[in-house]
């Protein structure tokens, strides 16, 4: 399952929320209704994020909210990468502790670092189809980081943005150029940011190289805890509607079953919960994709329509047809 951290669901509801939205419509329009957004280790799945943004798009009548979102970020958004980022002595350590440990905030795509000559390229793919939202929001949050936290004495330049997403409208076309200040390339087969080598070793203001040392070992020991559970999570959706049983779905993770429901209960939950919390999640986002609760049943693995529609009664204390038309 792909999936965003609360932190950043969190922060976008806040932004959107700043910009007019109704907060209140906005969280009936995510998993949970956003009962788990303090809580720091809930992921959100793909979904929300993307009608997170396809709703401010819509009511703000602009599609740059993305690039807008991201300059409104700060580094504490991203959790605890971000406080890791924020006391790394250079801009390369900042990004090296991203690359490794980027699964904390999100697993949409895959982060690489480049060297060419005099230049670097930080670049971004994404690994499932999604809207160009996410890109704007990375690249231009990661410029304002930069902008922000390095003991840089010139302006921070960068030497070309190259964007997957198409030609946007020359009016928008003018607020990538505001933000990033650099030749732009539209229609590229890369999400790539371009720069001069030199900006690597710039220093950051809240260096302390004790406490990254400490956050970057507390990161590594939650991101492997972290990535057992997303990676069990998609394994479960990914055969959906067959339920896997627990020894199978172990047995994919080269685990024993023992050593797997163990590892579950140290983090307080247990394989029937996942599942659990899994058909939660894809019934809201089947179910808002205009699906039947006899087809959402069947593409959930319940053995009955009426099975189905007692356990969305029990997620959301409200049948499904009566969810549509009051939501």
């Amino acid at each position: 399952m792909y999936f965003v951290s609360s932190q950043i669901i969190r922060s976008l509801t806040s932004y959107l929320a700043s910009q007019g939205l109704n907060k209140e419509h906005l969280l009936n329009n995510i998993t949970q209704g956003g009962q788990q957004l303090n809580n720091s280790r809930y992921k959100y799945p793909l979904a929300d994020y993307e009608q997170l943004m396809a709703i401010g798009a819509k009511h703000l009548n602009r599609n740059t909210v993305g690039l807008e979102f991201g300059q409104a970020l700060n580094a504490q958004n991203w959790g605890l990468l971000g406080h890791i980022a924020l006391v790394s002595d250079s801009l390369l350590s900042a990004l090296q502790h991203a690359l490794k440990l980027h699964t904390l905030v999100r697993n949409i795509g895959t982060i690489s670092l480049h060297h060419h000559q005099q230049h670097s390229s930080l670049e971004w793919h994404p690994k499932t189809p999604v809207t160009h939202f996410m890109a704007d929001e990375l690249f231009s949050s990661w410029l304002a980081f930069a902008q922000q936290c390095c003991e840089w004495q010139a302006p921070l330049m960068l030497s070309q943005i190259k964007l997957m997403r198409q030609q946007p409208p020359i009016n928008e076309v003018k607020q990538y150029q505001s933000v990033f200040n650099c030749p732009i390339e539209f229609n590229s087969t890369t999400n790539s940011m371009i720069f001069d080598s030199q900006l690597l070793h710039c220093s950051l203001k809240g260096a302390n190289n004790e406490l990254e040392t400490l956050l970057a070992a507390q990161a590594i020991n939650y991101n492997h805890e972290a990535q057992y559970i997303s990676q069990l999570k998609a394994l479960i959706t990914q055969h959906l509607p067959e339920r896997l049983s627990v020894q199978q779905a172990a047995q994919a993770l080269a685990l024993s079953t023992r050593s797997l429901q163990r590892y579950l209960k140290q983090q307080h939950t247990s394989y029937s919960k996942i599942i659990d919390e899994i058909c939660k999640q894809q019934a809201l986002i089947l179910l808002k994709q205009g699906l039947s609760s006899l087809n959402i049943a069947t593409a959930l693995g319940f053995s009955e329509q009426s099975a189905f529609q007692r356990a969305f009664k029990r997620w959301y204390c409200i049948t499904p047809k009566k969810y549509l038309t009051e939501k």
